[in-house]
């Protein structure tokens, strides 16, 4: 018989993550920050540079936080079949915040660059 791991942080902070970034892509979808503003939306030195840019990356930012709820939604179903290993679980959990924040900067960055920046010749 299969046991279900509900203690295990390889569940629940894929989970809490995965409907926060799920939560918060969705508010920044349908009501993103009109004005460049330093409270509120994705902001980086290249988001902020102008007005297109910040609308641009507001839209990208979105589209990406939502991906990244769907995934971590899928990564918790992972974390019920593996036991829990006490700090490992915890770690590995972690590793997952880190890694889905770090590549939705780097994806919304990158589209930035590719749609803003002029090559140098």
């Amino acid at each position: 018989m299969i046991s279900l791991q509900f203690e295990s942080s390889l569940f629940w902070i894929p989970l809490t993550t995965g409907l926060i970034f799920l939560l918060v892509g969705g508010m920044m979808k349908n009501y993103p920050p009109e004005e460049i503003n330093g409270l509120y939306g994705f902001r980086t030195r290249r988001s902020m540079q102008s007005q297109e840019a910040w609308n641009f990356a507001q839209t990208k930012g979105a589209d990406q936080m939502i991906l990244a709820g769907k995934i971590g939604l899928l990564l918790r179903l992972l974390g019920l079949f593996i036991p829990s290993t006490g700090k490992w679980d915890l770690f590995l959990g972690l590793i997952w915040v880190f890694a889905a924040s770090g590549g939705m900067i780097y994806s919304v960055e990158r589209a930035l660059i590719q749609k803003f920046e002029k090559p140098n010749k």
